[in-house]
């Protein structure tokens, strides 16, 4: 069995953070569990051929172009998303149960066991899942006087593992649709999910406590500045830090108050989502930890 780590890229922009990732998987050293890498390049951009030497020093690479001509956001990377799927299943399929991981490229590990550990979760079942990644739930827009609104569904962000054979899975009407947001979805209806809070989303403000927790091995900075969240990651962590690792639960508290007044007064667009997204994304897993304990 193999997983398969998918780096889907649209410019020279991006192969430049996939080579820092790359690098940085690395250096933190060999997994246990086989693994190999997909380089799928949009269809405006060639193949990189410096990515590929770069992957291959690392694990097993493949890479290829998607050949869907559709463009623009969301429809692009959607497209991307399913050509890489479909190539997974024809060239990377093989009797076992391995995963396919869509890696983007604000997205790193900071464990060295972090795919043993996401291999792990991936077999806790007894029943091969899927999708494993971080859940969304439902998040609600409060109007004074009016009954709340539905804002964004429930669902499991893109970078998630996929179950190799998802093609076949799921249903072709489904393709044209934004494709985390269908896939829980029709997950639910054909087989198992997994809610994982090894793959956790976080910012630039708290990135490196996030690296100090235990349970988190694969974070994602969603709609931070990239470079700067990739170096925050990959940084060592110092004495320094380590001596004031008791002190982060307290700056967690701290930061999710700062978060909540600033939800007062910033009630529109696309930054107050992303500000109740996170907020409710913490309350979800201090919830599920509780629960753990």
């Amino acid at each position: 069995m193999a997983h398969t780590i998918i780096l889907p890229y649209f410019s020279e922009e991006e192969v430049d953070r996939y080579l820092k990732i790359v690098q940085h998987m690395g250096q933190l050293g060999p997994q246990q569990c086989e693994f190999n890498f997909l380089l799928a390049a949009s269809p405006r951009i060639a193949p990189s051929e410096r990515l590929e030497l770069a992957c291959r020093d690392v694990a097993p690479t493949y890479s290829f172009q998607c050949p869907t001509q559709i463009f623009g956001y969301p429809q692009g990377p959607t497209a991307m998303f399913w050509d890489a799927m479909d190539y997974t299943q024809a060239h990377l399929q093989d009797d076992a149960d391995g995963f396919a991981l869509w890696l983007e490229s604000d997205m790193i590990p900071v464990k060295s066991d972090w795919l043993d550990r996401l291999d792990a979760e991936w077999h806790s079942e007894g029943v091969t899942p899927v999708v494993m990644g971080c859940y969304v739930p439902e998040l609600y827009k409060s109007r004074f006087m009016r009954e709340k609104r539905l804002v964004l569904h429930e669902h499991i962000n893109g970078g998630a593992c996929y179950n190799k054979r998802l093609s076949s899975l799921m249903p072709e009407s489904i393709r044209s649709d934004v494709f985390d947001m269908v896939i829980y979805r029709e997950a639910k209806q054909v087989g198992l999910t997994i809610c994982s809070e090894q793959i956790m989303f976080s910012t630039t403000q708290r990135a490196r406590r996030d690296v100090m927790d235990d349970q988190k091995v694969l974070l994602h900075g969603f709609m931070q500045d990239k470079d700067l969240f990739l170096e925050l990651c990959c940084a060592p962590l110092t004495e320094r830090e380590q001596r004031l690792k008791p002190w982060n639960q307290l700056l967690d508290a701290i930061e999710d108050m700062q978060r909540q007044v600033k939800m007062l007064w910033v009630r529109r667009g696309r930054h107050a989502v992303l500000e109740n997204m996170y907020h409710a994304k913490r309350k979800l897993s201090r919830q599920n930890r509780r629960d753990a304990a």
